[in-house]
């Protein structure tokens, strides 16, 4: 496609400016407009039918993305940016907009969204123009890998054409990530390579997008921080500022404290008039008081506070995918000397990714459509590199497993050369040790294997069918079939390219003692890198073209897990190349994880619909079972008492883990039998012309006490979150519902539903009702506990939540667009449902991956028996309960926490690399 980069110009601009209107509103384009586009341009008869066809299919993957504006919870404020908007010169933005659109960097529907969320978080921000004095403080919520950078950078751009003089960038913990920081920023904001004492500064492509040349001062360039003697020499006078001064730097004590100290002494120690804007990229780490040091780490909070102080106006604007931390700042703390804490009392904004972004819910739910071709369990690791080891405990060999992904890794490289991109960045990333030294060790042999596979595919890639014979083709063979016999390229063609594309592959470290990626070096021909490391490869830093990594990491803290997963992001052209290996424990840490951060991003939507300040979000949040799931690890290890809120509105809140006990499990069926007794005939038919959806047997208007009653006796484990006992005999959801029986949960409807009669199971229905039981051979069976779908959190089928809903409800729920699953049916709904779920599992198990742990003995006997419960949707607020935590309740939340976080290591370094 490289060679057609002038003609995709043309039809980017052309499409642009007819269709300007449509893409601004970030409509897809109507179905056939590229090709009608291609075939009727200058174009049509002069290059080849596959080149045409080349064309439209680059095009059409850009204008079929799209990307939702997202959600935002804030305060009251006069917003300033519309009145002043046609007033603003926007240089520098317009300057990256063209940058982006020009050369197809962006979709156009995304660079549309881009502007006008910019423009939102902006306008939340201070006015410059305002000359009294304020400060701001807000956090903007996005994915890992999903474009944050991208977003900042508009900001800077819009905040320097609006009136702000000083930017502040802090750019993480490390220098490799500071420096890739600068590097884009470079590229999007300051227009030169940022390299002092330089006679003449290399000018940046983004230059040639505006009629005029203008550049903002800099403090911090490539390969330095700030350092006070390089911003004397080549920075500027805070009193003789023209353009903006932009500083990028590192989230690290000393540094801030030079920055501070200068900030201080360019002033002659007086408060600074110029507005600041201080965007805190990778907002959770380091910025707020929630790691094991304190000390160390309200230093870094204290320092950050202490340069807001400096101003008289200023806007702090975090920047995260992993909140929580964040969040979980209390409001109302206050300091009289540091001013005003973190917490984003102003504004919340949350980002909805790209249609075309490679997320956490695409590869790790089980319908993700990405799960499938992309996720691979190990197991052969533990008696080579335990999850669990020591700094001095380095390994003698690799697990097959690494092996067998070092090799998948090349056949991706020899696959994306056939495709055409193979002068484009292609990385794979192994994440196995926090230690430098194991870190290392890994390196040398992956070194080896690698020259190993480079001699074997020297000597034997060009022998024809004598090739498999040497065992190392035989091994990449097996490979192939077993992962790529579905692309468009058979295991000859992968072979004819595999010596050359071997070739330019290297090893490379990536941590505190100096190892570094610079794919600035390598735009011509590509970097080709299997990457080793810990800390670096888990925060922020962008492995460019990652098809392949492999991660080993015992680490439940939510923030530190989802930061490791560096293959988010965006694969254009080889997302189904990409593979992830990891252990099982780590899989379900994932998916468990994942559920939480998408139940806090709801969270943001639902409080801005009832119009919720950030202080009654963070509220909220850290009070309800969210709080359980992220902060276990970092804040309630210890706990005996937790005050909690739990708020169930809108949720379908699922049975899905049940213990491995027949005996328990007759215990809940004889439980369920009484209570059914109780309710007299089912209905199993729609009342007159109500269109209701209706179960194989069901009950309406069940008083809400004889539910409570049957939550109370029946079991769950404690691994159970929401339906456990934590204090007593109460469960988090118990008490919800009891605070709620005066309202809407004062009546319920009951379900139990079944499966088709042309599908009949041989299983008995145990309440005599003639329903067909359902059939459940996907389980897990681990200890104690059997998990009904295995990694996944669910019992019921997807259309159960529709049950009693009418034809109506049900088409409002599909249409409103603001809710996710079955929370959209659930927010319909007038009264809340128990769904009673009976099924069998014939003795049957989910079929182990790789390197899954084996199953323990299933103890259960058919039929099984389950419930699960659809809340209808409130603004109540919750009521605030403090819980004596049970202990079997605090051994779960320790369990989250298995493995002390690499950024606590970092933090404890000082000036770290």
């Amino acid at each position: 496609m490289n060679n057609l980069n002038a003609e995709l110009a043309y039809f980017r601009q052309k499409i642009d400016a007819d269709f300007a209107e449509h893409l601004a509103y970030g409509k897809p384009l109507p179905s056939g407009t590229i090709n009608a586009v291609v075939l009727e341009s200058p174009f049509a008869n002069v290059l080849a039918k596959k080149k045409l066809e080349e064309l439209v299919k680059e095009l059409e993957a850009s204008y079929s993305v799209l990307q939702r504006n997202g959600a935002t919870v804030s305060t009251q404020f006069r917003e300033w940016l519309p009145r002043r908007q046609k007033d603003i010169n926007f240089f520098y933005w317009e300057r990256l907009k063209r940058y982006y659109l020009d050369r197809g960097m962006l979709p156009p529907q995304v660079v549309a969204t881009l502007d006008r969320v910019s423009n939102e978080v902006l306008g939340y921000c201070g006015d410059p123009a305002e000359s009294d004095p304020w400060n701001r403080r807000g956090m903007v919520i996005g994915h890992v890998q999903s474009g944050k950078t991208t977003n900042y950078s508009a900001l800077i751009c819009k905040a320097a054409d609006a009136g702000y003089k000083i930017v502040i960038l802090l750019a993480g913990l490390t220098n490799t990530l500071r420096s890739q920081t600068q590097e884009r920023l470079d590229e999007y904001f300051i227009g030169r390579k940022s390299v002092f004492g330089q006679v003449v500064t290399e000018p940046m492509p983004i230059v040639q997008y505006a009629s005029e040349k203008r550049f903002p001062a800099r403090g911090t360039s490539r390969d330095k921080d700030f350092r006070t003697e390089a911003a004397s020499t080549y920075g500027v006078s805070l009193s003789a500022l023209n353009e903006p001064i932009i500083f990028v730097v590192k989230k690290n004590l000393t540094t801030l404290r030079l920055l501070r100290d200068w900030l201080s002494h360019e002033n002659h120690g007086e408060s600074i008039s110029e507005p600041l804007l201080l965007i805190d990229d990778e907002a959770d780490n380091a910025s707020v008081n929630t790691q094991k040091d304190p000390g160390r780490v309200t230093a870094i909070n204290g320092v950050m506070r202490e340069v807001l102080s400096l101003f008289d106006r200023s806007s702090y604007v975090g920047y995260t995918a992993t909140p929580f931390a964040n969040i979980f700042i209390d409001p109302e703390t206050e300091h009289s000397m540091l001013g005003d804490d973190l917490f984003p009392r102003d504004f919340i904004k949350a980002l909805d990714p790209p249609s075309n972004y490679v997320g956490a819910t695409r590869v790790f739910d089980e319908d993700g459509d990405l799960h499938d071709p992309m996720v691979r369990i190990v197991g052969d690791y533990r008696d080579i590199l335990p999850l669990k080891h020591k700094r001095h405990e380095a390994p003698d060999v690799l697990p097959p497993s690494l092996l067998r992904a070092i090799r998948v890794f090349v056949l991706t490289r020899a696959l994306r050369i056939l495709r055409g991109d193979g002068s484009k960045h292609c990385t794979m990333m192994i994440n196995v040790s926090r230690f430098n030294d194991i870190q290392e060790a890994v390196q040398g042999l992956a070194y080896k294997y690698l020259e190993d596979l480079k001699s074997a595919v020297s000597v034997s890639a060009g022998l024809g069918d004598d090739a498999l014979k040497d065992p190392v083709i035989q091994d990449l063979c097996e490979d192939f079939e077993n992962e790529f016999s579905g692309t468009e390229f058979t295991f000859d063609e992968v072979l004819g390219v595999l010596h050359g594309g071997l070739k330019s592959i290297v090893t490379a470290t990536v941590n505190m003692r100096g190892g570094g990626l610079d794919y600035s070096n390598y735009k011509d021909e590509g970097l080709h890198v299997i990457a080793i490391g810990g800390l670096a490869l888990s925060r922020g830093l962008t492995l460019e073209g990652l098809t392949v990594s492999y991660i080993l990491r015992n680490t439940a803290a939510s923030d530190t897990l989802m930061q490791m997963a560096r293959w988010f992001g965006y694969r254009p052209g080889y997302e189904d190349l990409c593979r992830v290996y990891l252990p099982e424990v780590s899989y379900e840490h994932y998916l468990y994880i994942n559920e939480a951060i998408e139940e806090l991003r709801s969270e943001v939507k639902r409080m801005q619909e009832i119009k919720a300040t950030p202080s009654d979000f963070g509220l909220r949040v850290r009070q309800s079972p969210t709080a359980i799931r992220i902060t276990a690890a970092n804040k309630m290890r210890s706990a005996k008492t937790m005050t909690i809120a739990q708020d169930y509105s809108g949720r379908h809140v699922e049975g899905h883990v049940l213990f491995n006990d027949r005996d328990i499990n007759r215990s809940n069926v004889e439980l369920l039998r009484n209570f059914l007794s109780g309710l007299g005939e089912p209905e199993r038919k729609p009342a007159g012309k109500s269109g209701k959806t209706m179960p194989s047997a069901g009950w309406q208007g069940i008083p809400g006490q004889e539910i409570l009653r049957l939550m109370s006796s029946f079991q769950f484990p404690a691994q159970h979150g929401d339906l456990s006992r934590i204090s007593g005999d109460s469960s988090l959801l118990a008490d919800y519902v009891r605070d709620r029986l005066d309202e809407k949960l004062g009546e319920w409807d009951v379900a139990i539903p079944g499966r088709s009669a042309r599908k009949a199971n041989s299983c008995k229905d145990p309440f005599s009702l003639g329903i067909s039981i359902r059939e459940r051979e996907k389980g897990h069976a681990r200890g104690n506990t059997y998990r009904v779908y295995g990694g996944r959190n669910r019992v019921a089928d997807p259309a159960d939540a529709k049950l009693f809903l009418t034809q109506e409800q049900i088409s409002a729920a599909e249409q409103a667009g603001n809710h996710k699953g079955d929370t959209k049916y659930c927010m319909e709904r007038d009264r809340p449902l128990l769904l009673i779920h009976v099924f069998s599992t014939n003795g049957e198990l989910a079929e182990l991956r790789d390197g899954e742990p084996p199953h323990d003995k299933l103890d259960l006997t058919d039929p099984v028996v389950s419930l699960s419960f659809c809340l209808p949707g409130t603004s109540k607020e919750p009521v605030t309960r403090t819980y004596q935590v049970n202990q079997v309740y605090r051994k779960q939340l320790d369990l989250l926490s298995a493995e002390p976080d690499d950024d606590e290591d970092a933090i404890a370094e000082g000036d770290y690399v």
